[in-house]
C-alpha cells in the first residue's frame, strides 16, 4: 500500500539521509552503511519520536533505502519525508518543454524510489531557480495537483534564502551553525515570521569540519583551523564535547522549526540523540559562539567554495 494524504505534526529532529546513500562528510571514516546498518539508523530514530526524514534525488541511494524501509516496515502513514529536485534538472530536458511536465516528471520519479504516493515537502536543490517564476509556478502546480504538501528551496547563500521568504513558499532550508551565521545579518527571521514559513536549520556539524581534531583537517581547509580550535575551546568551557556544543547551538535557535542532521552509524545517532535529550539552558553558550564567529570568510562556511581556499 502507498500513503495518502494525512496530517501529521513533523519531530524537531529531521534525520537527514544524505550518509544513507553515498559517502559523505569531512569527518567520514566509515563510509556509506550497509543496508541493514541505514535500516537500524532509521528504526532507531522512529522509535525516539523522529517521524521526518529529509533526502534528495542527488544524494546516491538515499531514496532507495528509505523507500524500502518505509515499505518493508509498512509506516507509509507514519512518516514524513522531504524531498528535493534534481540538481540543474531543466537541463536535462528539451528546450520548450513545459516546466510543469519537469517538475511533475522529476517529483514522481522521487516517489517511485521512495515508494509514495505523496511527499510533504519537494524542495528545489538548485537556489538559483528561486528566480525563476515559471519553476516556482511548477512547484505551486505540483502542489495544487497533490503530488506535494509544502514546497520550498534549500538555500545556500542569504540572497537565495531571503527571495524564497519573499515569496512565501512553505518551506526553506539554511545552513545553521556555529560557524555559519550569515542569516543572522539579515531580515530573514523578520520576513518568514510575517509569511508563515517552516525554517529548517541545516548542517549543524558543517559537514563534519566542527567535530575534527584540528590535527586532521585536510591541507586545503588550513584556514578554518583556528576557528575549529577556538570551538572547540569554547565547547570545553562549557564541559562539553564539540558535537554536544554544535548540536545544541542549532537546536537551542528558537528560530528555527526544525534542525536537519545526518549519522553515519545507529551510534553517532543515539548520541546525538542523548544531546538533546539532555538539553539544559544553553543561553551561554549560544551567547559566546554567537560573539566569537559574528565574521567568518564566506569560503570557510560554505563548502561549495572549500576548495577555493589556499
Amino acid at each position: 500500500m502507498r500513503s495518502g494524504s494525512r496530517t501529521m505534526d513533523r519531530s524537531r529532529l529531521v534525520l537527514g539521509t544524505v550518509q544513507l546513500g553515498m559517502d559523505y562528510g569531512l569527518n567520514n571514516t566509515s563510509g556509506r552503511p550497509t543496508k541493514d546498518v541505514a535500516f537500524a539508523i532509521l528504526d532507531t530514530a522512529l522509535q525516539h519520536g523522529i517521524n521526518t526524514f529529509d533526502t534528495a534525488f542527488a544524494y546516491g541511494m538515499a531514496e532507495d533505502v528509505l523507500g524500502e524501509w518505509i515499505e518493508g516496515r509498512g509506516i507509509q502513514n507514519e512518516v514524513l519525508v522531504i524531498s528535493k529536485m534534481k540538481p540543474h534538472a531543466l537541463n536535462d530536458y528539451p528546450d520548450g518543454t513545459p516546466i510543469a511536465d519537469i517538475v511533475f516528471t522529476e517529483i514522481e520519479k522521487s516517489l517511485k524510489r521512495l515508494r509514495l504516493e505523496k511527499l510533504d515537502g519537494y524542495l528545489l536543490h538548485t537556489p538559483s531557480y528561486v528566480y525563476l517564476k515559471h519553476v516556482v509556478a511548477g512547484l505551486e502546480a505540483a502542489k495544487a495537483k497533490g503530488l506535494v504538501s509544502h514546497i520550498g528551496v534549500s538555500t545556500y547563500d542569504e540572497a537565495e534564502a531571503l527571495q524564497t521568504a519573499e515569496l512565501g513558499l512553505d518551506y526553506v532550508q539554511v545552513p545553521l551553525n556555529a560557524l555559519d551565521q550569515r542569516i543572522e545579518k539579515t531580515d530573514f527571521w523578520k520576513i518568514v515570521e510575517r509569511n508563515g514559513i517552516t525554517v529548517f536549520a541545516r548542517s549543524p556539524f558543517l559537514q563534519g569540519l566542527l567535530v575534527m581534531e584540528p590535527g586532521r583537517i585536510p591541507a586545503h581547509l588550513s584556514f578554518a583551523r583556528s576557528y575549529v580550535e577556538t570551538f572547540r575551546a569554547i565547547a570545553d568551557r562549557y564541559g562539553m564535547t564539540p558535537a554536544q556544543a554544535a548540536l545544541l547551538y542549532s537546536y537551542s535557535h528558537a528560530k528555527a522549526h526544525h534542525v536537519v542532521f545526518g549519522v553515519e552509524t545507529e551510534e553517532q545517532l543515539n548520541d546525538n540523540l542523548r544531546i538533546v535529550e539532555e538539553e539544559r539552558n544553553n543561553d551561554d553558550l549560544v551567547r559566546e559562539i554567537e560573539n566569537s564567529f559574528r565574521t567568518i570568510e564566506r569560503a570557510v562556511v560554505n563548502p561549495s567554495l572549500w576548495s577555493t581556499i589556499k
